[in-house]
Protein backbone atom coordinates (compact mmCIF):
# COMPACT_ATOMS: atom_id res chain seq x y z
CA UNK A 1 0.00 0.00 0.00
CA UNK A 2 1.45 3.38 -0.92
CA UNK A 3 0.91 6.69 0.88
CA UNK A 4 -1.96 7.67 -1.44
CA UNK A 5 -3.89 4.48 -0.60
CA UNK A 6 -3.36 4.85 3.15
CA UNK A 7 -6.53 5.90 4.98
CA UNK A 8 -6.35 8.99 7.17
CA UNK A 9 -7.06 8.40 10.85
CA UNK A 10 -8.37 11.38 12.79
CA UNK A 11 -7.04 11.56 16.35
CA UNK A 12 -8.06 11.27 19.09
CA UNK A 13 -10.05 8.14 18.27
CA UNK A 14 -11.19 4.85 19.74
CA UNK A 15 -8.85 1.98 18.98
CA UNK A 16 -8.97 -1.74 19.69
CA UNK A 17 -6.35 -4.47 19.73
CA UNK A 18 -6.91 -8.21 19.92
CA UNK A 19 -4.36 -9.61 22.36
CA UNK A 20 -3.64 -13.34 21.99
CA UNK A 21 -1.84 -15.66 24.40
CA UNK A 22 -2.04 -18.80 26.52
CA UNK A 23 -2.72 -17.60 30.07
CA UNK A 24 -5.48 -15.06 30.65
CA UNK A 25 -4.31 -13.97 34.10
CA UNK A 26 -0.77 -13.27 32.86
CA UNK A 27 -2.06 -11.43 29.79
CA UNK A 28 -4.41 -9.27 31.88
CA UNK A 29 -1.63 -8.45 34.36
CA UNK A 30 0.79 -7.39 31.63
CA UNK A 31 -1.76 -5.28 29.75
CA UNK A 32 -2.80 -3.52 32.96
CA UNK A 33 0.84 -2.70 33.73
CA UNK A 34 1.33 -1.25 30.24
CA UNK A 35 -1.91 0.71 30.32
CA UNK A 36 -1.11 2.04 33.83
CA UNK A 37 -3.18 5.22 34.22
CA UNK A 38 -4.73 5.12 30.73
CA UNK A 39 -8.45 4.50 30.64
CA UNK A 40 -9.14 1.24 28.83
CA UNK A 41 -11.41 -1.76 28.57
CA UNK A 42 -10.13 -5.35 28.54
CA UNK A 43 -12.64 -8.11 27.81
CA UNK A 44 -12.35 -11.80 26.94
CA UNK A 45 -12.96 -12.46 23.26
CA UNK A 46 -12.35 -16.13 22.59
CA UNK A 47 -11.79 -19.15 24.82
CA UNK A 48 -11.91 -21.86 22.14
CA UNK A 49 -8.84 -23.78 21.09
CA UNK A 50 -5.28 -23.57 22.35
CA UNK A 51 -5.07 -19.77 22.53
CA UNK A 52 -7.09 -17.13 24.39
CA UNK A 53 -7.82 -13.68 23.08
CA UNK A 54 -8.76 -10.45 24.81
CA UNK A 55 -10.15 -7.26 23.28
CA UNK A 56 -8.32 -4.16 24.47
CA UNK A 57 -10.14 -0.90 23.73
CA UNK A 58 -8.95 2.63 24.47
CA UNK A 59 -8.79 6.17 23.14
CA UNK A 60 -5.51 7.11 21.49
CA UNK A 61 -4.40 10.67 20.89
CA UNK A 62 -1.89 10.06 18.10
CA UNK A 63 -0.35 7.48 15.81
CA UNK A 64 2.77 7.54 18.00
CA UNK A 65 0.70 6.67 21.09
CA UNK A 66 -1.11 3.88 19.22
CA UNK A 67 2.18 2.42 17.97
CA UNK A 68 3.77 2.74 21.41
CA UNK A 69 0.97 0.72 23.06
CA UNK A 70 1.10 -1.88 20.26
CA UNK A 71 4.87 -2.34 20.59
CA UNK A 72 4.76 -2.53 24.40
CA UNK A 73 2.07 -5.22 24.32
CA UNK A 74 3.79 -7.10 21.49
CA UNK A 75 6.98 -7.35 23.58
CA UNK A 76 5.33 -8.99 26.62
CA UNK A 77 6.30 -12.60 27.33
CA UNK A 78 2.67 -13.54 28.05
CA UNK A 79 1.48 -12.22 24.67
CA UNK A 80 1.81 -14.44 21.61
CA UNK A 81 0.35 -12.00 19.08
CA UNK A 82 -1.33 -8.58 18.83
CA UNK A 83 -3.75 -7.73 16.04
Amino acid sequence: MNQKDKKKINYPCSWSFRVIGLNQADMERDVKIIMAQREHSLKPSNKKGKYLSLNLSMTVGSEAERNSVFNAIKNCDSITMVL
